[in-house]
């Protein structure tokens, strides 16, 4: 797959239903039936940001603002954790 550019939009695959349990996310995909969790404090919060179109950029900015992490490691840990996001078709392009 295609490494993630800084500025291009992403969102939550369509399909997915998600609620939160107790700060943690659990997801269901209708079409696949396959359920999915997030866990923590920064997961959750980059799922709740994914809601609507959003780019690596803006979630870096998000976090960097809202959490104690320097620009350089949250960009790094971002591109794993949306790339492993992507890989379980739990986003897509915007």
């Amino acid at each position: 797959m295609t490494p993630f550019s800084l500025n291009s939009p992403l969102q939550r695959h369509p399909d997915l239903i998600a609620v939160d349990m107790d700060g943690d996310t659990v997801m269901m995909s209708i079409e696949r039936g396959d359920y999915f969790g997030i866990c923590g404090a920064v997961g959750p919060r980059v799922w709740e940001l994914l809601e609507n179109p959003v780019t690596l950029a803006d979630i870096v900015a998000t976090l960097c603002a809202e959490f104690r992490v320097d620009a350089a490691t949250c960009e790094a840990d971002m591109r794993v954790f949306l790339q492993q996001l992507r890989e379980l078709d739990l986003i897509v392009p915007a």
